[in-house]
């Protein structure tokens, strides 16, 4: 794991920093006991104590694999990036960081980047894939609703269609740090709905949004995507949450189906944490 990225993380244990072992195998914390993580062959540390349900299946990460890797997205990719070049910054975390698309394209520009979620088979291929690119990101197995940080240690942190811990956040955060959250805009996949469903609805947006801190901007992106094989519809619609509420008589109506165009639609909201502590 890059040593900038090391140096963000903590013991779940004790909250003692971490530092690597000679061998960089593992890694102690600096506590009384020295509490030992080994580093996964990939590369990430499972800081993980409790048990916790672990988030999206290993189907879901598939598919959002495959459809993210085909570039669909990569539009609000570049207008986060736009957005944190404007921040000064030199630690980013990424709250909810899946399978590490997004993650990895924010080590850039010089600042270390932690990605945190609870799914090890998310976590393994954005490791192996930060490996490749040989980039300053790392990545960790834990809740977002227990971040192994520091107090006030993150100049940065993103929160991308993942629950957004607004308490924990804010202990994570330097003072005057920022936090950028994205969510489904109201049109977002309407094109997939009326595919499916007799009566398409639009979205309602976020409803997680943080209440102590001061919004700063917003900003909405849309347009439009032309999915043109039967594999990339249905990894769309199997890394959605409308997946799980769609009866079986719905889901096969996107059968056969080869080509689909859609909305998508995307809010991001910049807000920032108070300068005092």
């Amino acid at each position: 794991m890059y040593p900038a990225v090391l140096q963000l993380l903590t013991c779940p244990i004790c909250s003692y920093p971490l530092t690597a072992t000679a061998d960089e195998k593992s890694c102690r914390c600096t506590g009384e006991k020295s509490h030992c993580f080994d580093f996964s062959k990939s590369g990430y540390l499972n800081l993980l104590c409790a048990q916790a349900k672990e988030g999206d299946s290993k189907e879901a990460i598939q598919a959002r694999r495959l459809f993210l890797e085909a570039g669909y997205y990569q539009p609000l990719v570049e207008k986060i990036l736009g957005i944190l070049r404007q921040i000064p910054s030199h630690s980013l975390l990424d709250a909810g960081c899946g399978e590490g698309y997004y993650t990895n394209q924010f080590a850039v520009d010089g600042r270390g980047v932690l990605g945190i979620d609870l799914p090890k088979t998310g976590v393994d291929y954005a490791a192996r894939r930060a490996k490749q690119l040989q980039n300053r990101a790392g990545f960790a197995v834990a809740s977002v609703f227990q971040l192994p940080v520091a107090d006030a240690g993150i100049d940065v942190i993103t929160n991308l269609f993942a629950p957004c811990a607004e308490e924990e956040f804010s202990r994570a955060l330097k003072p005057g740090g920022h936090l950028l959250l994205v969510g489904a805009g109201e049109k977002h996949l309407l094109g997939l709905k009326r595919a499916i469903y007799e009566h398409p609805y639009k979205n309602e947006g976020r409803a997680d949004l943080p209440k102590t801190m001061e919004l700063l901007d917003t900003v909405h992106l849309s347009y439009e995507i032309t999915l043109e094989s039967a594999e990339h519809i249905q990894a769309l619609f199997s890394m959605t949450p409308y997946y799980w509420r769609t009866s079986p008589k719905d889901r096969e109506k996107l059968n056969g189906i080869q080509t689909l165009t859609t909305e998508v639609e995307f809010d991001i909201f910049l807000f920032r944490k108070g300068q005092k502590l």
